[in-house]
């Protein structure tokens, strides 16, 4: 190991470069000071009886922090706008290579995932989909990211924070750890250190916020809408959601007689109430943007297109109407534009 003393290598450089200019020399200008001063240590030992107090150590097999911008090497000289001149004799340790060449330090820390959390403020026309979509996640991460319990609540202006990768954003508990959160949540300890660039993952305090890649809400958006729906009928359900007769049966049939009192299954909007062909007399009511739900064969509509209807409100009286076997109501739940199965989203 070359220990020497950086006022030396400044006399041996100022007959070549010229001394550095105390205040006025910007930090960059300090880290470049320095790395060149470490070149020459290849072929400048110590002098005899010589103190090699050293502040910070340049290490092989480790690389320089962004050298263009000054930080890394200026960083660790903690200089705050005076020139190297100014603080002294700097002692500089390196340690060498069996080749004779020393490498630059590195103090370069990896970027947690949290310094490229976006924040989206909603906007007229937008919805959960639309916006997740924009970001390319998918909705139980937006939900994750914001802790949504009510997706009926998002309004215009509202901000979200968007996640820059699938997953959710934790604040750590009191009594929990790395492992307890990596359990409850079957994902690995390492995942979550690299994610947030955790340097001890035994010292992660309660409040601390973390982003936990690939983890899913504790309740997710399916669990969010089943608990918002509730059945419109009362009556047994004679056909169930699938394959039926050789092609898809979108929705669930109750069996019902006419002018059984319909209600709607959850608070909403109506945004069709009249004939349709093959469902006969029809409501749709769509309780946020691309959510909807639908009741047909009705014998009586009693809404109209345009008219909030809240939750149990009765909307139509049940009937045989359109292309119908016998009485009976048919309910769906749509999700942009495509049916669900209702029951695994209607209260129990």
């Amino acid at each position: 190991m070359a220990v020497t003393n950086i006022s030396s290598l400044h006399n041996l450089e100022g007959q070549a470069e010229g001394q550095l200019e105390g205040a006025g020399q910007t930090i960059a200008g300090a880290a470049a000071e320095v790395e060149r001063a470490s070149l020459l240590l290849d072929d400048i030992g110590p002098e005899e009886g010589e103190k090699t107090e050293s502040i910070f150590a340049l290490s092989i097999g480790q690389e320089e922090e962004n050298p263009e911008s000054g930080e890394g090497i200026a960083d660790t000289l903690a200089m705050t706008g005076e020139g190297i001149d100014n603080i002294g004799p700097v002692t500089v340790e390196v340690t060498e290579e069996r080749a004779g060449k020393s490498q630059a330090v590195s103090l370069a820390k990896k970027e947690s995932l949290l310094e490229k959390i976006q924040v989206h403020k909603v906007e007229k026309g937008e919805s959960l989909w639309t916006i997740a979509a924009k970001y390319g996640i998918d909705i139980d991460t937006l939900i994750g990211a914001n802790d949504i319990a009510d997706m009926n609540r998002i309004r215009i202006g509202d901000s979200l924070r968007i996640l820059p990768v699938k997953g959710i954003l934790y604040r750590v508990n009191p009594g929990e750890n790395l492992w307890t959160i990596a359990r409850q949540f079957n994902i690995s300890v390492d995942k979550i250190v690299e994610a947030n660039a955790i340097e001890n993952p035994e010292l992660v305090q309660p409040g601390t916020s973390l982003i936990l890649p690939g983890a899913k809400p504790e309740f997710g958006y399916k669990d969010r809408l089943a608990k918002q729906f509730i059945y419109p009928v009362e009556g047994r359900i004679s056909s169930y959601f699938g394959p039926r007769w050789g092609r898809q049966h979108e929705g669930i049939d109750f069996a019902v007689n006419v002018g059984t009192q319909v209600k709607a299954a959850r608070a909403g909007r109506v945004v069709y109430s009249q004939w349709a062909n093959g469902y006969g007399y029809t409501v749709v009511i769509e309780h946020q943007k691309g959510i909807r739900t639908l009741y047909a064969h009705n014998s009586k509509l009693l809404v109209r297109g345009g008219q909030w209807v809240e939750q149990g409100q009765v909307i139509s009286l049940s009937g045989n109407t359109g292309n119908s076997t016998g009485p009976h109501l048919h309910f769906e739940i749509q999700i942009n534009g495509q049916p669900v199965n209702p029951l695994n989203y209607i209260r129990k």
